[in-house]
């Protein structure tokens, strides 16, 4: 088995992640697909940011969330990835149907 960062990240899939990006912003959504620039597919994703608002030495902070849903993180822009949750149950089901194989056209 390879040590590199791809065979440490497949054990992630199905995984809800919590990802920060270099802007502040924090994506958390379920893990799909990896690439070797370290692209990453997300479904089910939501965006939040933190905006800071300081009137009259009163520091106010409020977090806006944003439903994205399908998404496609480019590699660059990710500063951490951390695990909020393990896959759901039905995800083993789902992930068994597939595998390796060959594709044949229909017609």
């Amino acid at each position: 088995m390879p040590s590199g960062k791809g065979s440490k990240l497949l054990r992630y899939i199905e995984h809800r992640l919590r990802i920060s990006l270099i802007d502040n912003r924090t994506i958390v959504g379920t893990f799909l697909a990896f690439d070797k620039h370290l692209n990453l597919v997300l479904v089910d994703a939501e965006e939040f940011r933190t905006l800071n608002k300081n009137r009259a030495a009163i520091l106010e902070e409020r977090v806006e969330k944003r439903s994205l849903g399908l998404i496609i993180l480019r590699g660059e822009n990710v500063v951490s990835m951390a695990v909020e949750g393990p896959p759901p149950p039905s995800a083993k089901a789902r992930a068994a149907v597939g595998g390796p194989g060959m594709a044949r056209g229909v017609g």
